[in-house]
């Protein structure tokens, strides 16, 4: 399972940015059976979405080095 999760990470890695996030608002949100403090929960994280998507096309995000992100997503996944 764990070379699974590390193949289709390795694969999600590879998309543009607008197709990674619109994955991430689906997985969210795939499960409707939840309570109300999910609800909250699930609310909390659209607006988190939706506020770092607008970052994004307005230009106001600020990333870090692609290298750097490499190193730290390697550091994560395949240890």
């Amino acid at each position: 399972m764990r070379q699974n999760i590390e193949n289709l990470t390795t694969e999600l890695i590879r998309l543009p940015r607008r197709e990674r996030l619109e994955l991430v608002r689906f997985l969210l949100f795939l499960d409707n059976r939840s309570s109300d403090s999910d609800n909250d929960i699930e609310s909390a994280w659209e607006k988190e979405i939706t506020d770092r998507v607008r970052a994004v096309d307005d230009g106001t995000a600020i990333g870090i080095d692609y290298d750097r992100a490499m190193q730290k997503i390697e550091k994560r996944f395949i240890q």
